[in-house]
């Protein structure tokens, strides 16, 4: 049924790439978090339902990738030690810079670009954006609205293996993999009932509370998030007219127009009309989608292959509209290829009074 779950892992996860299966991730690396195709595996998603994330789940409260252009003036802290002020860059004159009280500090080389570098409290996202800035002055971690990333990749070293035997002693490959700290919690939300032909039947109508994610299939425990918690986590998919930008919650896999082009920003039928004024992201991610093609041995049958060539906008890029913009509804964008549903390219969309 529609609503809000965790997945808990209970050991390292290894997703050797960006396809719905996992490749060996000693040769590919290991890419994190996992993409739609796997949460939607995970959780066993029907092709009628839909999914938001992923997103992050801690101490009750839902996390998201912090935006790229935000930087804090708080350099001399430790280096464990999270920043107590973090503003965002500002548009102007045709170039990102930082707000006017802070020119000096720019000018002296006193600030420092952490967006895409932490995770921040949804709930404090919507305030920090409308104000430009938040100054902590409790300095409890806990309570602190940023987070370091909950994760960290673990090298593996493995018996070097043939038929399920140790080929050589002392003999090993390494494998890497990610660990999620404790009490860290991946979050999605679920747009549909699971069997709709059963609505009476209330175990057939939500996910399964086992699971297996990533090459290993490690185990994962899903829960559901209690709706009371959850229902103030609804405006991420709130509907806004005249938005001047947009925040990307999720990656995004956009493409130009019918050709096999990928482009870091939403296109659709809007690319023509020069829909994005600017935008700040990270680099893109190498990713790899399935394809159906005829079989060159059997012109009868279709055969999958993986189409390399593409690539993923990684969350907490920021985009800015020229006027008119035409979405006015926060969420994963439509898509061609309808991967949309699997969560992916989740716009918030926002509107700033001054569109300078």
């Amino acid at each position: 049924m529609t609503g809000w779950y965790s997945i808990t892992a209970t050991g390292p996860i290894a997703i050797g790439n960006l396809t719905p299966i996992g490749q060996n991730s000693g040769q590919v690396g290991c890419r994190f978090p996992p993409n739609g195709h796997h949460l939607a595996a995970c959780v066993n998603l029907p092709s009628h339902c839909q999914l938001w994330g992923p997103f992050w789940y801690y101490s009750r409260s839902l996390y998201l990738i912090l935006p790229n252009p935000v930087y804090t003036t708080d350099i001399d802290r430790d280096q464990d030690t999270l920043p107590n002020n973090f503003y965002r860059l500002q548009w102007q004159n045709n170039r990102w810079i930082v707000q006017d009280q802070h020119l000096e500090a720019y000018l002296n080389e006193d600030i420092e670009i952490i967006g895409s570098q932490y995770l921040i409290k949804a709930s404090f996202l919507k305030e920090f954006w409308n104000v430009g800035g938040i100054e902590i002055e409790n300095t409890d971690e806990d309570a602190h609205p940023l987070q370091p990333f909950p994760w960290q990749t673990l090298v593996l070293s493995h018996n070097s293996r043939e038929d399920f035997q140790v080929k050589d002693e002392g003999g090993f490959f390494a494998e890497m993999a990610t660990l999620i700290n404790p009490s860290w919690s991946i979050a999605i939300k679920i747009i549909g009932n699971y069997d709709d032909e059963r609505p009476g039947d209330y175990e057939r109508s939500k996910p399964p509370k086992w699971g297996s994610l990533g090459a290993g299939n490690v185990p994962v425990v899903i829960n559901p998030i209690p709706k009371q918690r959850s229902e103030s986590w609804e405006w991420l998919g709130d509907s806004i007219d005249s938005s001047t930008g947009g925040i990307l919650l999720t990656g995004a896999l956009w493409q130009l127009g019918k050709q096999k082009i990928s482009v870091p920003f939403p296109n659709d039928v809007s690319f023509s009309n020069n829909l994005v004024k600017t935008y700040a992201a990270e680099m893109a991610i190498p990713w790899q989608s399935w394809k159906k093609t005829k079989n060159p041995l059997k012109s009868n049958q279709s055969v999958k292959k993986l189409i390399p060539g593409e690539w993923l906008t990684p969350a907490g890029a920021v985009y800015l509209w020229n006027d008119p913009s035409i979405f006015n509804q926060s969420g994963p964008l439509l898509d061609p290829y309808n991967r949309h549903v699997l969560g992916y390219g989740h716009l918030w969309l926002f509107k700033d009074e001054d569109k300078s």
